[in-house]
Parts: structure tokens; C-alpha cells; sequence
């Protein structure tokens, strides 16, 4: 049921406002792709893998983390404990939370963010505010809580997904920073 909601939630709306995102400025100064080319090329597989992989280890690390933190032996853990229920609730939202900011990422695939403004594509904040407000929902509403077996988070919580959620963002701009430095040529270098 949670991953349900997780991809009915927040991955199908902003998925559709990423397809009104208008192309990158300097698209057309780009060599056109071969024919040949899959669509899931090396380096779409490279920055999904790499994206994934940071969002991977932050919500498995957060689960860890708060089962651990809990002093619940691990042979005594169960489903049944409110604990496994409060980490699981912080795996779906540490996953939502990073799921917008890596939707604000994938927005180029070269230039900043900061660039192209973090506000400029309304629909993609909507959708993800929308994901993230029908997480709050699943964690805080009784009914909600019963069917997706959740448990409330406090402030505290949602102040270490979002901290965490913003290192797939982080980590590609530093991405497009480093491909856009190889590919401007030094001050002074003739092309």
C-alpha cells in the first residue's frame, strides 16, 4: 500500500509537470543524438543510478538509524512494534521528500537549477507540495494510519528527511557543475 502511494503520490503528477518543463537554452548548440543512441543511454542510466543510490542510502540509513536509536535489541523487533511502524512511516517520507527534490534536479540535465529558478515550473512545485501534503496525511490521520500501518512523525523527523532529501538535488548540481566546467574551455584558451 505504501509504495502505492508513493507512486500514485507523488511520482505520476510531477512526472507530467517534468514533461511541460521547456528545453534547456542551449539545446540547440548541442551535436544532435545518433540514431543509434537508446533511450536509456549510458548516462541516463549513470544519473538514474546515481541518483537512486543516494536516495537508496539515506531512507535505508533513517530506517537503521531510528530502529537503532530506539534501544530495542534487534532480535526483539517486530512488526508489531510502534517503532517498526514509526520507521517505515520515515522510509516513505524521506522517499517522498527526496522524490521532489529529485524531480527539481532532473529539471536540466546541464545547467543549475538555480539558473533556470526554483519557482519558474509551478506545476512541479504543486505536484510535489500535493505528495508531500498526502504524506503528511498517511502519517497523521487515523484512518490513513490504520490502512498504511504509519505512524506520526514529529518536527524533528521531517527536519532530518528534508536535510536528507536535499543531497540528491545537492549532489547533481555538483553533476552539472563539473560537466559544464569540462565542457567551457579555460579563460584565455582558444576553441
Amino acid at each position: 500500500m505504501q509504495i502505492l502511494a508513493i507512486d500514485l503520490g507523488s511520482d505520476v503528477l510531477p512526472a507530467l509537470a517534468l514533461g511541460a518543463e521547456p528545453p534547456e537554452p542551449d539545446v540547440m548548440e548541442r551535436p544532435p543524438r545518433s540514431r543509434r543512441e537508446r533511450l536509456f543511454s549510458s548516462a541516463v542510466v549513470g544519473r538514474i543510478l546515481f541518483l537512486g543510490g543516494i536516495q537508496a542510502l539515506c531512507v535505508t540509513t533513517v530506517f537503521f538509524w531510528h530502529v537503532g536509536s530506539s534501544g530495542i535489541p534487534f532480535d526483539d523487533f517486530t512488526k508489531d512494534t510502534p517503532v517498526y511502524r514509526e520507521a517505515i512511516t520515515m522510509v516513505q517520507a524521506g522517499i517522498v521528500l527526496s522524490q521532489f527534490f529529485n524531480a527539481l534536479a532532473v529539471r536540466t540535465d546541464r545547467q543549475s537549477i538555480l539558473n533556470v529558478g526554483l519557482l519558474s515550473n509551478p506545476a512541479l512545485l504543486a505536484a510535489g507540495g500535493f505528495g508531500i501534503a498526502l504524506m503528511a496525511a498517511i502519517s497523521y490521520v487515523p484512518l490513513l494510519q490504520d490502512v498504511f500501518h504509519t505512524a506520526p512523525l514529529d518536527a524533528a523527523d521531517w527536519a532530518v528527511l528534508t536535510g536528507l532529501g536535499t543531497l540528491p538535488l545537492i549532489a547533481d548540481e555538483v553533476r552539472k557543475w563539473w560537466l559544464r566546467r569540462r565542457a567551457d574551455p579555460p579563460k584565455g584558451a582558444q576553441r
